[in-house]
């Protein structure tokens, strides 16, 4: 008689830890429509987020996992001078991650090109990826007066890169 005892104590106690964790996981996900388990990259929001510019250079690197930034106020079809205007907006609101994304973004709109075959390795001799560049590392730095000087001179230049 105490065998079917303990089978049905064991039964009772695997039964409420089933419960629990299921109880958990559904106050976990239902807690805010934005945190969800298993998130899947490119797909909606990825966590955390944070305004600020990191782990551009090792100075400002922290984390392995930088937080996503907002994206810059601009449509996906933004022309490099918009993206780099956009930068200088967020700079100056002290917006530092949205600026990098801008400028991420008017980057790999200038290096999206066509090239001879053979030659994709090859990195871009352009001036202004150049520039981009030199201001993502100033942001990387803290340095957000010299970011916005790099990217006043790029727009203030003739480049054709501008041109939309």
């Amino acid at each position: 008689m105490r065998l079917p005892l303990k089978m049905l104590s064991i039964s009772a106690l695997l039964i409420g830890a089933q419960l629990s964790l299921a109880h958990a996981q559904s106050t976990t996900s239902s807690a805010s429509p934005d945190v969800r388990a298993g998130h899947v990259p490119g797909v909606g929001t990825s966590y955390p987020l944070s305004p600020n510019a990191s782990n551009i250079t090792s100075a400002d690197t922290s984390s392995p996992i930088a937080p996503t930034s907002p994206q810059p106020a601009v449509g996906p079809d933004a022309s490099v001078t918009q993206l780099l205007h956009a930068a200088s907006q967020s700079i100056a609101s002290g917006q530092t991650g949205t600026a990098d994304n801008a400028l991420e973004d008017a980057e790999t709109q200038i290096l999206t090109r066509s090239v001879v075959q053979g030659t994709q390795g090859t990195p871009s001799s352009d001036p202004v990826v150049s520039q981009i560049e030199q201001a993502r590392q100033a942001l990387g730095t803290h340095d957000s007066s010299g970011a916005a000087q790099q990217i006043n001179q790029i727009l203030s230049s003739n480049a054709p890169e501008l041109e939309d």
